[in-house]
């Protein structure tokens, strides 16, 4: 009798185990599929490399744009006649008209602001976001 009851209780512990591990699995595929907020490694595997951080692609600025904010969720985006600036937290893309086609730019929110500042600074307000040059109330206060 001891030998049957030692077998479940051997057995028992293989299933714990088992769902334990699958559980496991479950919770890591989701962190690493499901909780993607930078489009950086999803360019770098859809477009053309032309040199370090930057990319090609034969679509036009808009279009390329829209497929990687449908893709990932921006933290802000700014549209001018000279490109298109997609703002998440660890990344700036930019998406600039070059030929029939665009330009894929790929900085960090630092380097990005500084480059395409010309067309994002009123709308971004620096490296962190519009809070970040907020300097306080009326004349004199906070400056």
């Amino acid at each position: 009798m001891s030998g049957k009851r030692g077998r479940r209780d051997l057995t028992g512990t293989w299933i714990g185990s088992i769902i334990l591990v699958s559980f496991g699995v479950v919770v890591l595929l989701v962190t690493l599929l499901g909780g993607r907020t930078s489009p950086r490694g999803w360019i770098t595997d859809n477009y053309t490399r032309v040199s370090a951080g930057t990319y090609s692609s034969p679509h036009a600025p808009l279009a390329v744009a829209g497929q990687i904010a449908n893709r990932y969720r921006t933290s802000e985006r700014v549209y001018t006649p000279n490109g298109v600036f997609l703002r998440y937290r660890n990344v700036v893309v930019g998406v600039l008209p070059e030929g029939r086609g665009s330009r894929i730019t790929l900085d960090t929110p630092e380097r990005g602001y500084a480059r395409y500042h010309t067309w994002v600074g009123g709308n971004w307000g620096g490296p962190g976001g519009r809070a970040s040059t907020f300097r306080g109330g009326g004349p004199g206060e906070g400056k």
